[in-house]
């Protein structure tokens, strides 16, 4: 997918933790973008997870670390 034809292209969220919400693996944002092609204008994310795997993911399905109880975290086994 060529940078050029993302619709809405922003690295603003670059470098922030997230949790992806189908897998339960936590991940890092690099770049959101408009996905034009599907019915609509859906927001997404391409992100990367902890063995260095690119994928995109709808923004609905990922949520940001900092937004997560400390309870919801120790759940996931990701805080002691």
């Amino acid at each position: 997918m060529a940078l050029e034809n993302l619709k809405d292209f922003d690295r603003t969220l670059f470098g922030t933790k997230v949790l992806n919400l189908e897998t339960k693996k936590l991940g890092i944002v690099l770049y959101t973008w408009t996905n034009v092609y599907a019915d609509g204008n859906i927001p997404f994310a391409t992100c990367v997870d902890e063995n260095g795997k690119k994928y995109n993911i709808a923004m609905d399905l990922i949520t940001a670390i900092e937004n997560l109880e400390n309870e919801e975290l120790e759940k996931l086994g990701l805080k002691a």
